[in-house]
């Protein structure tokens, strides 16, 4: 297959100007049975992402391409992942739990349903992408999320991670934090860097999957 690479610039400008979603999330706070759902009714950035999930799920259920099988095993995950995400309480970062479950159910409905991909100018999210990186044996699916973007998931053979962007003089800097080390995925101009704790630097070009 081919690939096309796709510049970082013009997504980061293209994330700033979004601005569609408010501060309320898709479901009625009054309403709330969960510690996970009230901190997303107390959250901007939570709300914004239980839009965002919201929208791409409708999408995915209504578009023109999914069967009827599909959509079923659509809203059964849509279900568990509900249930997942009420399970944050027991964890010892609630917000973290929360956020890092919604930007991944958002990576996985864009992933595997492209009707949910057919509206991104109205949302805060864009991906997969494909990063390529040399000696690293996989490709890497990356999804850009949140105003900014504000967090890039990564993911490659059983691995994945969720970065946060950072202040940096240059280009857009997402980190992920670990008692081990630190996981950078720089961006500059056509090109990335990621970084590893303990492995390196490695060197990667982002291209549209095709």
């Amino acid at each position: 297959c081919t690939m096309k690479l796709v510049r970082a610039f013009p997504l980061v400008a293209l994330f700033g100007v979004i601005s569609g979603h408010t501060a309320a999330p898709s479901f009625d706070c009054t309403k709330t049975d969960s510690a996970a759902a009230e901190q997303v009714c107390e959250d901007k950035e939570l709300a914004a992402l239980d839009q965002e999930l919201t929208r791409l799920f409708a999408l995915a259920k209504n578009g023109p391409h999914i069967t009827a099988s599909r959509r079923k095993e659509l809203i059964a995950t849509q279900r568990g992942w509900i249930k997942g995400r009420d399970e944050c309480w027991k964890g010892q970062d609630l917000r973290r739990c929360v956020m890092e479950s919604y930007v991944m159910r958002i990576h996985e409905l864009r992933q595997g349903y492209a009707d949910a991909r057919s509206q991104d100018s109205k949302g805060i999210s864009q991906g997969p992408l494909v990063v390529r990186c040399d000696r690293l044996d996989a490709l890497i699916g990356l999804t850009f999320i949140g105003n900014a973007p504000k967090h890039a998931y990564l993911e490659w053979l059983d691995q994945s991670i969720i970065t946060t962007l950072e202040p940096s003089g240059s280009g857009s800097r997402y980190t992920a934090h670990y008692d081990d080390g630190a996981f950078v995925f720089w961006i500059k101009g056509d090109v990335a860097t990621f970084e590893r704790p303990q492995q390196g630097t490695l060197n990667c070009r982002i291209a549209e999957p095709g």
